[in-house]
């Protein structure tokens, strides 16, 4: 969907003696010198059972799921810069639909280059070459499901630049974001050739340290959806989010993230109606512990669905809590709501998920856990609910670089 160590004391943590020294398998990635490079090896395997592979009711079918994660990144260090390339593939097989059978191929590189104390720069290039889950309309930004015999098979060139200027511990520094995707797909043209678009967003903003632990910033989102089919070229559209905030750190425990501003979105055909609200994106991290992360965020924002003059605006609340019980023994509880206005069918969406992990590392290189989610749909439209349960088992080689490698597919550990 981006996207959580042996010790138990009657299911309570047992904290450590001070000072003792604790091994934390968590820190870095098993990494193999190769010449003036740092090789590291990217493994992930799962086994899950998933009971409505399709998310409609309509069409309810349940598989188990069989998938590998596998590659590598390879990384160059020279002094505060930073340089890496990136392969991954993962491989789905669904026992009761061979004919969603997928492998999916991601190359990507990154580089951050501080030319100066003053001028920084990262950069991001992806190639992504995978597939939609039939059924699945929402996670695309689709007004409703599609009906195939296969998966929509698409190709994705993006590129990212966020550029900074000015000392970390100067009390003002200017940014500007830039990204580019680009979808081209390979297959049912009768449903994708509308969805064929190049997406452009810059952000420029300013931030300026008030307190040592309070931070201004305003900044203005600027998102440019080109289509390429003619038919659809009268859904281009451009969406602005102006956005002021700021970050406090309340104490070593606690900090608070917040922008709030103005939306607006009009379409290049002015027939369509355009779109203004308030828009937000809050967040507060509280650790009470230092082995125990609570996060929540709340947001408002609007877009429109692919290839029509519907706006979808939409309230989203996320909340997760991770634990770490042991150096070894990690849970994260998590769920998420988002309720969804159609504008321009007048439907509304209420979307609910939630779940458990659980990991357990056996080595630095290895981790293994367990997953449970839950999904749902209620619609005003009653054709698209669905309730999804997925149970998963999976185990991680070099977990750590699993997460820090610039790949599409979330980590399982």
């Amino acid at each position: 969907m981006n996207y959580r160590k042996i010790a138990w004391c009657s299911l309570v943590f047992c904290a450590p003696a001070p000072g003792a020294e604790v091994l934390d398998i968590r820190k870095d990635p098993v990494i193999f010198p190769v010449g003036p490079f740092e090789f590291a090896p990217i493994f992930e395997a799962a086994e899950s059972y998933n009971d409505n592979i399709f998310q409609q009711d309509r069409f309810k079918k349940a598989s188990f799921l069989t998938q590998f994660h596998a590659g590598g990144q390879l990384a160059l260090k020279r002094q505060l810069n930073r340089y890496t390339l990136t392969y991954t593939l993962q491989s789905s097989q669904y026992h009761n639909s061979p004919q969603d059978d997928y492998v999916d191929h991601f190359v990507g590189g990154s580089s951050h280059v501080e030319f100066t104390r003053r001028n920084r720069l990262d950069i991001n290039l992806g190639y992504l070459n995978s597939h939609y889950q039939r059924g699945v309309f929402l996670g695309r930004d689709l007004l409703s499901s599609t009906g195939q015999a296969e998966p929509d098979q698409y190709r994705l060139y993006s590129a990212g630049a966020i550029y900074r200027y000015g000392r970390v511990e100067a009390k003002g520094n200017l940014e500007l974001k830039f990204n580019v995707q680009n979808y081209t797909f390979q297959n049912n043209p009768e449903f994708t050739a509308r969805q064929e678009r190049t997406q452009f967003v810059t952000t420029p903003g300013f931030y300026f340290r008030i307190e040592p632990k309070t931070t201004l910033q305003a900044q203005v989102e600027n998102t440019w959806v080109k289509y390429r089919q003619t038919e659809a070229s009268a859904f281009d559209s451009i969406k602005q989010r102006f956005l002021f905030g700021g970050t406090w750190q309340y104490s070593v425990k606690t900090q608070f993230v917040a922008r709030v501003g103005y939306l607006h979105q009009e379409f290049d055909n002015s027939q369509f109606k355009q779109f203004n609200d308030a828009t937000w994106d809050l967040a507060v991290n509280w650790a009470p512990l230092s082995y125990s992360r609570l996060n929540l965020t709340i947001s408002r924002d609007a877009a429109p669905t692919l290839a029509s003059s519907n706006i979808r605006a939409s309230d989203r609340f996320r909340m997760s809590w991770e634990h770490d019980w042991t150096p070894r023994v990690k849970t994260q509880l998590f769920g998420a709501r988002e309720n969804a206005d159609n504008l321009g069918v007048n439907r509304q969406d209420d979307y609910t998920s939630f779940g458990f992990d659980l990991n357990y590392g056996l080595r630095r290189w290895l981790g293994i856990g367990i997953n449970y989610s839950y999904r749902s749909l209620e619609s005003s439209n009653r054709d698209f609910d669905f309730n999804q349960n997925t149970i998963m088992f999976y185990i991680t080689g070099n977990p750590r670089i699993s997460d820090d490698a610039q790949a599409p597919w979330a980590s399982w550990y």
